[in-house]
Protein backbone atom coordinates (compact mmCIF):
# COMPACT_ATOMS: atom_id res chain seq x y z
CA UNK A 1 0.00 0.00 0.00
CA UNK A 2 2.81 2.42 0.87
CA UNK A 3 4.21 1.98 -2.64
CA UNK A 4 1.19 3.80 -4.02
CA UNK A 5 1.80 7.05 -2.09
CA UNK A 6 4.61 8.46 -4.31
CA UNK A 7 2.44 7.85 -7.35
CA UNK A 8 -0.49 9.72 -5.79
CA UNK A 9 1.71 12.64 -4.80
CA UNK A 10 3.11 12.89 -8.31
CA UNK A 11 -0.39 12.91 -9.75
CA UNK A 12 -1.50 15.65 -7.41
CA UNK A 13 1.52 17.73 -8.41
CA UNK A 14 0.45 17.41 -12.04
CA UNK A 15 -3.13 18.34 -11.12
CA UNK A 16 -4.47 15.68 -13.44
CA UNK A 17 -7.82 15.20 -11.73
CA UNK A 18 -8.88 12.15 -13.71
CA UNK A 19 -5.60 10.35 -13.17
CA UNK A 20 -5.73 11.18 -9.44
CA UNK A 21 -9.18 9.61 -9.22
CA UNK A 22 -8.00 6.48 -10.98
CA UNK A 23 -4.91 6.14 -8.82
CA UNK A 24 -6.83 6.85 -5.61
CA UNK A 25 -9.28 4.18 -6.57
CA UNK A 26 -6.51 1.68 -7.14
CA UNK A 27 -4.90 2.73 -3.85
CA UNK A 28 -8.14 2.11 -2.00
CA UNK A 29 -8.89 -1.19 -3.75
CA UNK A 30 -5.45 -2.77 -3.95
CA UNK A 31 -6.64 -5.57 -1.67
CA UNK A 32 -10.10 -5.90 -3.16
CA UNK A 33 -9.41 -8.26 -6.02
CA UNK A 34 -11.18 -6.11 -8.56
CA UNK A 35 -10.51 -7.42 -12.02
CA UNK A 36 -8.40 -10.57 -11.85
CA UNK A 37 -8.35 -13.95 -10.17
CA UNK A 38 -7.50 -13.72 -6.50
CA UNK A 39 -6.35 -16.55 -4.24
CA UNK A 40 -5.36 -15.53 -0.74
CA UNK A 41 -6.34 -15.71 2.90
CA UNK A 42 -7.07 -12.02 3.28
CA UNK A 43 -10.81 -12.64 3.12
CA UNK A 44 -10.90 -10.21 0.23
CA UNK A 45 -13.95 -9.98 -1.97
CA UNK A 46 -13.71 -9.39 -5.66
CA UNK A 47 -15.32 -7.94 -8.65
CA UNK A 48 -14.24 -8.35 -12.23
CA UNK A 49 -13.33 -11.89 -13.28
CA UNK A 50 -13.26 -14.41 -10.47
CA UNK A 51 -12.61 -14.53 -6.78
CA UNK A 52 -11.52 -17.52 -4.73
CA UNK A 53 -11.22 -16.23 -1.20
CA UNK A 54 -11.88 -17.46 2.30
CA UNK A 55 -15.60 -17.48 1.65
CA UNK A 56 -16.52 -19.76 4.53
CA UNK A 57 -16.24 -16.99 7.08
CA UNK A 58 -18.38 -14.66 4.97
CA UNK A 59 -20.70 -17.42 3.72
CA UNK A 60 -20.25 -16.27 0.16
CA UNK A 61 -18.18 -16.74 -2.93
CA UNK A 62 -18.41 -14.22 -5.71
CA UNK A 63 -17.61 -15.07 -9.31
CA UNK A 64 -17.93 -12.56 -12.09
CA UNK A 65 -18.09 -13.95 -15.60
CA UNK A 66 -16.93 -10.94 -17.57
CA UNK A 67 -13.66 -12.25 -18.92
CA UNK A 68 -12.28 -12.60 -22.41
CA UNK A 69 -13.39 -16.20 -22.90
CA UNK A 70 -17.00 -15.45 -22.00
CA UNK A 71 -17.22 -12.26 -24.00
CA UNK A 72 -15.23 -12.81 -27.20
CA UNK A 73 -13.01 -9.90 -26.22
CA UNK A 74 -9.72 -9.45 -24.40
CA UNK A 75 -9.88 -7.09 -21.46
CA UNK A 76 -6.74 -5.26 -22.50
CA UNK A 77 -6.01 -5.84 -26.18
CA UNK A 78 -2.63 -5.12 -27.71
CA UNK A 79 -4.41 -3.97 -30.85
CA UNK A 80 -5.55 -0.91 -28.90
CA UNK A 81 -8.41 1.00 -30.46
CA UNK A 82 -8.94 -1.59 -33.22
CA UNK A 83 -11.43 -3.45 -31.02
CA UNK A 84 -12.96 -0.41 -29.35
CA UNK A 85 -15.75 1.84 -30.56
CA UNK A 86 -13.80 5.02 -29.87
CA UNK A 87 -16.39 7.53 -31.02
CA UNK A 88 -20.09 7.69 -30.25
CA UNK A 89 -20.47 8.56 -33.94
CA UNK A 90 -18.95 5.30 -35.22
CA UNK A 91 -21.59 3.25 -37.00
CA UNK A 92 -21.65 -0.18 -35.39
CA UNK A 93 -25.32 -0.79 -34.51
CA UNK A 94 -27.27 -3.10 -36.82
CA UNK A 95 -30.20 -0.76 -36.63
CA UNK A 96 -32.92 -1.77 -39.09
CA UNK A 97 -34.98 -3.87 -36.67
CA UNK A 98 -34.37 -1.52 -33.76
CA UNK A 99 -35.55 1.50 -35.73
CA UNK A 100 -38.60 -0.32 -37.09
CA UNK A 101 -39.59 -1.41 -33.58
CA UNK A 102 -39.15 2.11 -32.22
CA UNK A 103 -41.21 3.66 -35.03
CA UNK A 104 -44.00 1.10 -34.75
CA UNK A 105 -44.39 1.55 -31.01
CA UNK A 106 -44.08 5.35 -31.01
CA UNK A 107 -46.49 5.86 -33.93
CA UNK A 108 -49.07 3.64 -32.25
CA UNK A 109 -48.84 5.98 -29.25
CA UNK A 110 -49.45 9.21 -31.11
CA UNK A 111 -45.94 10.29 -32.09
CA UNK A 112 -45.21 12.15 -35.31
CA UNK A 113 -42.86 10.25 -37.65
CA UNK A 114 -41.00 13.34 -38.81
CA UNK A 115 -40.40 14.48 -35.25
CA UNK A 116 -39.29 11.00 -34.23
CA UNK A 117 -36.50 10.99 -36.80
CA UNK A 118 -35.60 14.67 -36.42
CA UNK A 119 -32.00 15.16 -35.37
CA UNK A 120 -31.15 11.45 -35.62
CA UNK A 121 -29.67 11.37 -39.11
CA UNK A 122 -31.90 8.35 -39.79
CA UNK A 123 -34.00 8.44 -42.98
CA UNK A 124 -36.75 5.85 -43.26
CA UNK A 125 -36.62 5.58 -47.05
CA UNK A 126 -32.89 4.79 -46.88
CA UNK A 127 -33.19 2.21 -44.11
CA UNK A 128 -32.01 -1.24 -45.23
CA UNK A 129 -31.40 -4.53 -43.42
CA UNK A 130 -27.67 -3.88 -43.50
CA UNK A 131 -27.95 -0.25 -42.35
CA UNK A 132 -25.65 0.70 -39.49
CA UNK A 133 -26.32 3.40 -36.89
CA UNK A 134 -24.09 5.17 -34.43
CA UNK A 135 -24.64 5.19 -30.67
CA UNK A 136 -25.53 8.88 -30.94
CA UNK A 137 -28.17 8.18 -33.60
CA UNK A 138 -29.85 5.39 -31.68
CA UNK A 139 -29.73 7.27 -28.39
CA UNK A 140 -31.29 10.32 -30.07
CA UNK A 141 -34.07 8.15 -31.49
CA UNK A 142 -34.89 6.76 -28.05
CA UNK A 143 -34.93 10.29 -26.59
CA UNK A 144 -37.47 11.28 -29.25
CA UNK A 145 -39.59 8.19 -28.59
CA UNK A 146 -39.55 8.83 -24.85
CA UNK A 147 -40.57 12.48 -25.24
CA UNK A 148 -43.27 12.02 -27.89
CA UNK A 149 -44.95 8.66 -27.34
CA UNK A 150 -47.79 8.64 -24.83
CA UNK A 151 -48.10 6.08 -22.05
CA UNK A 152 -46.06 4.77 -19.15
CA UNK A 153 -45.55 1.42 -20.84
CA UNK A 154 -43.77 2.67 -23.98
CA UNK A 155 -40.37 1.43 -22.80
CA UNK A 156 -41.74 -2.05 -22.14
CA UNK A 157 -43.53 -2.14 -25.48
CA UNK A 158 -40.27 -1.28 -27.21
CA UNK A 159 -38.58 -4.32 -25.71
CA UNK A 160 -41.45 -6.55 -26.79
CA UNK A 161 -41.61 -5.06 -30.28
CA UNK A 162 -38.04 -5.99 -31.10
CA UNK A 163 -38.44 -9.46 -29.62
CA UNK A 164 -41.44 -10.12 -31.86
CA UNK A 165 -39.21 -10.03 -34.95
CA UNK A 166 -36.09 -11.80 -33.66
CA UNK A 167 -36.41 -14.61 -36.21
CA UNK A 168 -35.92 -12.11 -39.04
CA UNK A 169 -33.09 -10.26 -37.32
CA UNK A 170 -29.40 -11.12 -36.76
CA UNK A 171 -30.48 -12.87 -33.54
CA UNK A 172 -31.89 -15.72 -35.61
CA UNK A 173 -28.92 -18.08 -34.91
CA UNK A 174 -29.80 -18.05 -31.21
CA UNK A 175 -32.41 -20.71 -31.91
CA UNK A 176 -29.42 -23.07 -31.66
CA UNK A 177 -29.07 -22.45 -27.90
CA UNK A 178 -29.54 -25.65 -25.94
CA UNK A 179 -30.37 -24.25 -22.50
CA UNK A 180 -31.21 -21.05 -20.65
CA UNK A 181 -27.58 -20.50 -19.63
CA UNK A 182 -26.40 -20.41 -23.24
CA UNK A 183 -29.21 -18.09 -24.27
CA UNK A 184 -28.64 -15.70 -21.37
CA UNK A 185 -24.92 -15.54 -22.11
CA UNK A 186 -25.45 -14.72 -25.79
CA UNK A 187 -28.10 -12.07 -25.16
CA UNK A 188 -26.46 -10.23 -22.29
CA UNK A 189 -22.71 -10.63 -22.75
CA UNK A 190 -21.68 -11.42 -26.33
CA UNK A 191 -20.55 -8.24 -28.05
CA UNK A 192 -21.66 -9.48 -31.47
CA UNK A 193 -25.29 -9.71 -30.37
CA UNK A 194 -25.13 -6.62 -28.21
CA UNK A 195 -24.98 -4.36 -31.29
CA UNK A 196 -28.23 -5.69 -32.74
CA UNK A 197 -30.30 -6.03 -29.56
CA UNK A 198 -29.12 -3.86 -26.63
CA UNK A 199 -26.53 -1.50 -28.12
CA UNK A 200 -26.59 0.99 -25.24
CA UNK A 201 -26.32 -1.63 -22.50
CA UNK A 202 -23.62 -4.05 -21.35
CA UNK A 203 -24.44 -6.31 -18.41
CA UNK A 204 -21.93 -7.01 -15.65
CA UNK A 205 -22.48 -10.52 -14.33
CA UNK A 206 -21.99 -11.60 -10.70
CA UNK A 207 -22.85 -14.93 -9.15
CA UNK A 208 -23.03 -16.63 -5.78
CA UNK A 209 -23.86 -20.21 -4.87
CA UNK A 210 -27.52 -20.00 -5.91
CA UNK A 211 -28.08 -17.02 -8.19
CA UNK A 212 -26.79 -14.94 -11.08
CA UNK A 213 -27.07 -11.15 -10.90
CA UNK A 214 -26.86 -9.01 -14.05
CA UNK A 215 -26.19 -5.30 -13.51
CA UNK A 216 -26.71 -3.06 -16.56
CA UNK A 217 -24.01 -0.53 -17.49
CA UNK A 218 -25.00 2.04 -20.07
CA UNK A 219 -23.19 3.83 -22.87
CA UNK A 220 -24.34 7.17 -24.24
CA UNK A 221 -27.36 7.43 -21.94
CA UNK A 222 -28.09 10.62 -20.00
CA UNK A 223 -29.44 10.64 -16.45
CA UNK A 224 -32.86 11.72 -17.75
CA UNK A 225 -32.91 8.77 -20.13
CA UNK A 226 -31.55 6.20 -17.67
CA UNK A 227 -34.75 4.76 -16.16
CA UNK A 228 -36.40 4.55 -19.58
CA UNK A 229 -33.33 2.74 -20.93
CA UNK A 230 -33.32 0.33 -17.99
CA UNK A 231 -36.95 -0.56 -18.67
CA UNK A 232 -36.24 -1.06 -22.39
CA UNK A 233 -33.26 -3.31 -21.61
CA UNK A 234 -35.07 -5.42 -19.02
CA UNK A 235 -38.17 -5.79 -21.19
CA UNK A 236 -36.01 -6.77 -24.16
CA UNK A 237 -34.26 -9.52 -22.18
CA UNK A 238 -37.59 -10.89 -20.90
CA UNK A 239 -39.31 -10.80 -24.27
CA UNK A 240 -36.37 -12.18 -26.24
CA UNK A 241 -35.79 -15.03 -23.82
CA UNK A 242 -39.49 -15.88 -23.87
CA UNK A 243 -39.67 -15.78 -27.68
CA UNK A 244 -36.50 -17.79 -28.27
CA UNK A 245 -37.05 -20.29 -25.45
CA UNK A 246 -40.74 -20.62 -26.28
CA UNK A 247 -41.59 -20.27 -22.58
CA UNK A 248 -41.51 -17.65 -19.83
CA UNK A 249 -38.19 -17.72 -17.98
CA UNK A 250 -38.36 -17.09 -14.23
CA UNK A 251 -36.53 -13.83 -13.54
CA UNK A 252 -36.48 -11.31 -10.68
CA UNK A 253 -35.78 -7.58 -10.96
CA UNK A 254 -34.55 -4.90 -8.60
CA UNK A 255 -34.64 -1.14 -9.14
CA UNK A 256 -32.99 1.78 -7.40
CA UNK A 257 -36.11 3.88 -8.00
CA UNK A 258 -39.14 3.98 -5.71
CA UNK A 259 -42.19 1.85 -6.49
CA UNK A 260 -43.76 3.45 -9.60
CA UNK A 261 -47.37 4.44 -10.02
CA UNK A 262 -47.67 2.30 -13.15
CA UNK A 263 -46.68 -0.86 -11.28
CA UNK A 264 -49.17 -2.82 -13.40
CA UNK A 265 -47.03 -2.16 -16.49
CA UNK A 266 -43.96 -3.55 -14.72
CA UNK A 267 -45.87 -6.65 -13.61
CA UNK A 268 -47.34 -7.23 -17.07
CA UNK A 269 -44.03 -7.07 -18.91
CA UNK A 270 -41.49 -8.19 -16.31
CA UNK A 271 -43.49 -10.42 -13.97
CA UNK A 272 -44.36 -10.21 -10.28
CA UNK A 273 -40.88 -10.63 -8.79
CA UNK A 274 -40.05 -6.94 -8.46
CA UNK A 275 -38.31 -4.97 -5.73
CA UNK A 276 -37.69 -1.23 -5.48
CA UNK A 277 -35.44 1.15 -3.52
CA UNK A 278 -32.58 -1.31 -3.93
CA UNK A 279 -28.85 -0.68 -4.29
CA UNK A 280 -28.68 -2.01 -7.86
CA UNK A 281 -30.78 -2.02 -10.97
CA UNK A 282 -30.40 -5.71 -11.72
CA UNK A 283 -31.80 -8.95 -13.08
CA UNK A 284 -31.64 -12.04 -10.86
CA UNK A 285 -31.97 -15.63 -12.02
CA UNK A 286 -31.78 -18.85 -10.04
CA UNK A 287 -29.06 -21.27 -11.13
CA UNK A 288 -31.50 -24.17 -11.37
CA UNK A 289 -33.34 -22.15 -14.04
CA UNK A 290 -30.11 -21.78 -16.05
CA UNK A 291 -29.87 -25.53 -16.50
CA UNK A 292 -33.32 -25.83 -18.04
CA UNK A 293 -33.29 -27.03 -21.69
CA UNK A 294 -34.95 -24.89 -24.31
CA UNK A 295 -37.90 -26.02 -26.36
CA UNK A 296 -37.72 -25.59 -30.11
CA UNK A 297 -39.69 -22.50 -31.05
CA UNK A 298 -42.79 -23.58 -32.90
CA UNK A 299 -42.53 -20.74 -35.43
CA UNK A 300 -38.83 -21.30 -36.20
CA UNK A 301 -37.46 -23.50 -38.96
CA UNK A 302 -35.17 -25.54 -36.69
CA UNK A 303 -34.56 -28.36 -39.11
CA UNK A 304 -31.42 -30.48 -39.00
CA UNK A 305 -29.90 -28.23 -41.63
CA UNK A 306 -30.63 -24.96 -39.84
CA UNK A 307 -29.92 -26.05 -36.28
CA UNK A 308 -26.25 -25.10 -36.16
CA UNK A 309 -24.00 -25.67 -33.16
CA UNK A 310 -23.36 -22.91 -30.66
CA UNK A 311 -19.67 -23.13 -31.52
CA UNK A 312 -20.51 -21.91 -34.99
CA UNK A 313 -22.85 -19.23 -33.68
CA UNK A 314 -20.16 -17.78 -31.41
CA UNK A 315 -17.23 -18.00 -33.81
CA UNK A 316 -18.89 -16.47 -36.86
CA UNK A 317 -18.97 -12.69 -37.16
CA UNK A 318 -21.66 -12.72 -39.86
CA UNK A 319 -25.21 -13.99 -39.60
CA UNK A 320 -27.89 -14.75 -42.17
CA UNK A 321 -31.33 -13.25 -41.50
CA UNK A 322 -34.55 -14.95 -42.42
CA UNK A 323 -34.81 -12.70 -45.47
CA UNK A 324 -31.39 -13.90 -46.60
CA UNK A 325 -29.45 -10.70 -45.94
CA UNK A 326 -25.95 -11.31 -44.62
CA UNK A 327 -25.20 -9.05 -41.66
CA UNK A 328 -21.66 -8.48 -40.42
CA UNK A 329 -21.77 -8.35 -36.62
CA UNK A 330 -19.31 -6.18 -34.74
CA UNK A 331 -17.14 -7.81 -32.06
CA UNK A 332 -16.19 -4.54 -30.40
CA UNK A 333 -16.56 -2.83 -27.04
CA UNK A 334 -17.78 0.71 -26.57
CA UNK A 335 -15.10 3.00 -25.16
CA UNK A 336 -16.80 3.40 -21.73
CA UNK A 337 -17.11 -0.38 -21.41
CA UNK A 338 -13.45 -0.82 -22.36
CA UNK A 339 -12.45 1.71 -19.69
CA UNK A 340 -14.55 -0.09 -17.07
CA UNK A 341 -12.77 -3.34 -17.89
CA UNK A 342 -9.43 -1.60 -17.87
CA UNK A 343 -10.11 -0.33 -14.35
CA UNK A 344 -11.28 -3.77 -13.24
CA UNK A 345 -8.23 -5.47 -14.70
CA UNK A 346 -5.60 -2.93 -13.66
CA UNK A 347 -6.81 -2.27 -10.13
CA UNK A 348 -5.13 -5.37 -8.76
CA UNK A 349 -1.94 -5.22 -10.79
CA UNK A 350 1.37 -4.76 -9.04
CA UNK A 351 2.38 -1.90 -11.31
CA UNK A 352 1.87 1.46 -9.65
CA UNK A 353 1.94 3.59 -12.81
CA UNK A 354 -1.35 2.57 -14.39
CA UNK A 355 -3.82 5.35 -14.98
CA UNK A 356 -5.21 7.63 -17.65
CA UNK A 357 -1.89 8.07 -19.56
CA UNK A 358 -1.33 4.30 -19.66
CA UNK A 359 -4.90 3.73 -20.84
CA UNK A 360 -4.41 6.29 -23.61
CA UNK A 361 -1.23 4.52 -24.65
CA UNK A 362 -3.05 1.18 -24.74
CA UNK A 363 -5.60 2.73 -27.09
CA UNK A 364 -2.92 4.44 -29.20
CA UNK A 365 -4.34 7.92 -28.60
CA UNK A 366 -3.25 10.98 -26.65
CA UNK A 367 -4.63 11.74 -23.18
CA UNK A 368 -6.41 14.79 -24.57
CA UNK A 369 -8.03 12.72 -27.32
CA UNK A 370 -9.14 10.06 -24.83
CA UNK A 371 -10.71 12.69 -22.58
CA UNK A 372 -12.51 14.21 -25.57
CA UNK A 373 -13.81 10.83 -26.75
CA UNK A 374 -15.13 9.99 -23.29
CA UNK A 375 -16.79 13.40 -23.12
CA UNK A 376 -18.59 12.52 -26.37
CA UNK A 377 -20.19 9.67 -24.46
CA UNK A 378 -21.14 12.00 -21.62
CA UNK A 379 -18.67 10.53 -19.14
CA UNK A 380 -15.07 10.75 -17.93
CA UNK A 381 -12.28 8.51 -16.69
CA UNK A 382 -12.89 9.68 -13.14
CA UNK A 383 -16.62 8.95 -13.33
CA UNK A 384 -16.00 5.43 -14.63
CA UNK A 385 -13.40 4.75 -11.91
CA UNK A 386 -15.88 5.86 -9.26
CA UNK A 387 -18.57 3.68 -10.82
CA UNK A 388 -16.32 0.65 -10.32
CA UNK A 389 -15.66 1.54 -6.69
CA UNK A 390 -19.32 2.32 -6.05
CA UNK A 391 -20.46 -1.03 -7.43
CA UNK A 392 -17.88 -2.80 -5.29
CA UNK A 393 -19.13 -1.04 -2.15
CA UNK A 394 -22.75 -1.82 -3.00
CA UNK A 395 -21.97 -5.45 -3.69
CA UNK A 396 -20.25 -5.85 -0.33
CA UNK A 397 -22.68 -3.93 1.84
CA UNK A 398 -26.08 -4.21 0.18
CA UNK A 399 -25.94 -7.64 -1.43
CA UNK A 400 -23.67 -9.55 0.97
CA UNK A 401 -24.20 -7.29 4.02
CA UNK A 402 -20.71 -7.74 5.43
CA UNK A 403 -19.40 -5.73 8.38
CA UNK A 404 -17.69 -2.37 7.99
CA UNK A 405 -14.37 -3.92 8.96
CA UNK A 406 -14.66 -6.66 6.33
CA UNK A 407 -15.83 -4.27 3.60
CA UNK A 408 -13.12 -1.71 4.41
CA UNK A 409 -10.47 -4.42 4.29
CA UNK A 410 -11.81 -5.70 0.96
CA UNK A 411 -11.73 -2.18 -0.47
CA UNK A 412 -8.24 -1.51 0.84
CA UNK A 413 -9.30 1.28 3.23
CA UNK A 414 -7.47 1.12 6.55
CA UNK A 415 -9.53 3.33 8.86
CA UNK A 416 -13.27 3.07 9.37
CA UNK A 417 -14.08 6.84 9.41
CA UNK A 418 -12.52 7.18 5.95
CA UNK A 419 -14.39 4.09 4.81
CA UNK A 420 -17.73 5.51 5.96
CA UNK A 421 -17.01 8.86 4.26
CA UNK A 422 -16.04 7.09 1.03
CA UNK A 423 -19.20 4.98 0.98
CA UNK A 424 -21.38 8.00 1.73
CA UNK A 425 -19.73 10.00 -1.06
CA UNK A 426 -20.07 7.22 -3.61
CA UNK A 427 -23.55 5.94 -2.81
CA UNK A 428 -25.30 8.74 -0.94
CA UNK A 429 -25.96 6.35 1.96
CA UNK A 430 -24.11 5.15 5.02
CA UNK A 431 -22.96 1.53 5.28
CA UNK A 432 -25.73 0.83 7.80
CA UNK A 433 -28.38 2.21 5.43
CA UNK A 434 -27.06 0.03 2.59
CA UNK A 435 -27.44 -3.13 4.66
CA UNK A 436 -31.17 -2.60 5.21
Amino acid sequence: MDLMLPRLNALRDSEDEAAIAGAEYRHSTRLSGVGVSLKDDAKALGMGVSVKSDADMLNMGVTVKDDANELDMGVIDSAGSAHVVMSSQDKVIVGYWLVRAALNVALSRGANKNKLLRGTGVFEDALQHHSLLSINQYSSLLVNVQSQARGGDVSFLLGGAFASQWLSSPLNPLKACENVEQLLLQLTQRQTYRWCSLPLCQFQRFENADQIMLVPQFTGVSSKQLQFSIEVAFASVVALMKSIANKRIRLSFSFTESRPRNIADYETHLGLKLSFNRAFNSIWIEKDVLRQPLELTAQSDCSAESHVSMEGVVSNSATQTKEGASIELQNRLSLPDFVRRYVYASSNTQAANIGLPELAETLNVSVATLKRKLKEYGTSYRALCEEVQRNHALLLLSVHKVSNETAANAMGINDLPNFRRTVKRLTGKTPSELRI
